[in-house]
């Protein structure tokens, strides 16, 4: 084709064949944005930027229909927030056993020294019926005293010198148990050296599992929070429920309170005043009055059940040989001893609080407490103590959590001995490039 026969891009049709068919189809009209390119207009104009920003506005909303659910752009979406990576070297990894182990035996150092500074007496008196006289004050064989003072150069040393007298109750009960105990058991003890303030007096019961489930769940929390109930709604409620024990045999009346946990209840009591049988004027006094947590105010109130329609458990008999009457129907809202024995705990050896002193230092001397058995322990071979005490930061004397700091710490001073040695007889130095695959 000769120069002058050139066709320009104007002289072709202004429609095309659209392919399948012989129709033809209006090829793509450009865009404003286009033509005013091609007119020449500059990219910065007013009019260019509006509508290029229209566009991208309409594309960015055409993308969020098609994606509904795509994360947000963002760094915390995304994941592109800055991180740490530590590479452990040896080194790294022996400085972090290393310090470890130095906070793990620091803080195990100064939990066992606040313990051994606790000092306590424990007297285990459930074979006081059987074993104590009663005519005379006769000493407590040394399996059941325990006792520490800190003060002794030896401390596991047992010096404290421990008595004990029964008086049988002529006017007890016969509850047809015949580890039944009815009676007073006296024990006197003297205390070699002071026992700080402040001092806590407390029952300490050994050898009861009380988490065994249908125990542990045989309560009902509405009779607790004293609202009214029926002996269908204690018996069948859902969970926690007094199926067991729910309705007196003999009256028919609903128990209250219901459940195993309470007719369980620990009951012997303990006279509040040590008495001292060096000088009468230096009685301790205990108080009883603030021994539970503040909280159980909450749970706790007195019933809205008519005494008539209720009736004591079948293990309080002795203290309501006759039921429940107008006066004498226990408000556990302020019956701080039932608040402390609900507080079911977890283990077969544990202590609830009986009373304390708060203001006074427990001097050394020789003292006097009077205990009334009501609750057996024998037919389940139990154990049951009279338990003194003062207390520290950490609560009573315990070595456990003391222990188990050390242990951790002798453990990770172990993996700084293993790292450190591995490394030595590896003979491998840290990043060799020779130990790569590629140039075995």
């Amino acid at each position: 084709m000769s120069d002058s026969k050139r066709i320009s891009l104007s002289s072709y049709p202004q429609k095309r064949l659209s392919g399948d068919n012989d129709s033809y189809a209006d090829p793509p009209r450009p865009s404003r944005i286009q033509g005013m390119m091609n007119l020449g207009e500059e990219e910065n104009s007013d009019e260019f930027i509006s509508d290029f920003e229209d566009e991208k506005e309409k594309n960015e909303k055409d993308y969020k229909n098609l994606y509904p659910k795509r994360p947000k752009d963002n760094s915390f979406l995304q994941q592109r927030l800055k991180s740490y990576n530590p590479i452990f070297t040896p080194g790294l990894t022996v400085s972090i056993f290393l310090g470890i182990c130095a906070i793990f035996v620091l803080f195990g150092g100064i939990l066992i020294a606040i313990s051994k500074k606790t000092n306590e007496v424990k007297i285990y008196y459930q074979e006081c019926s059987s074993m104590a006289s009663t005519d005379e004050f006769t000493t407590i064989p040394k399996t059941y005293v325990e006792s520490y003072f800190h003060q002794l150069k030896s401390p596991s040393e047992d010096i404290l010198e421990a008595q004990w007298k029964y008086t049988p109750d002529a006017d007890a009960i016969d509850t047809g148990n015949v580890f039944s105990e009815n009676g007073t058991c006296q024990i006197r003890f003297t205390t070699p050296y002071v026992i700080r303030k402040p001092v806590y007096m407390s029952y300490l019961i050994k050898d009861y599992y009380p988490n065994h489930r249908r125990y542990a769940l045989s309560f009902n929390e509405d009779q607790l929070e004293g609202k009214e109930t029926s002996i269908n709604e204690i018996h069948t409620s859902t969970g926690i429920k007094c199926a067991e024990l729910y309705k007196d045999d003999e009256t028919g009346k609903q128990i209250y309170p219901c459940g195993l946990i309470a007719n369980a209840m620990f009951n012997d009591s303990f006279s509040m005043t040590l008495i001292n049988q060096n000088n009468q004027n230096q009685n301790y006094i205990m108080d009883n009055s603030s021994i539970t947590w503040s909280t159980n105010s909450k749970r706790f109130k007195k019933t809205s059940l008519s005494y008539k329609d209720i009736a004591p458990p079948p293990y309080w008999k002795q203290r309501f040989p006759d039921g429940y009457n107008e006066t004498n129907v226990p408000d556990i809202s302020t019956w701080q001893e039932f608040q402390n024995w609900m507080d079911n705990p977890a283990l077969p050896i544990f202590s609830k609080l009986l009373g304390k002193n708060t203001t006074q230092n427990l001097v050394p001397s020789t003292y006097q407490v009077d205990i009334t058995l009501n609750w057996p322990v024998r037919e389940f071979s139990g154990h049951k103590a009279f338990y003194l005490t003062h207390g520290s930061s950490i609560g009573g004397r315990n070595n456990f959590l003391g222990q188990v700091y050390l242990v951790g710490g002798l453990v990770c001073l172990a993996a700084v001995i293993v790292v450190v040695g591995g490394k030595l007889l590896s003979g491998r130095r840290s990043a060799d490039k020779s130990r790569l695959t590629w140039n075995q």
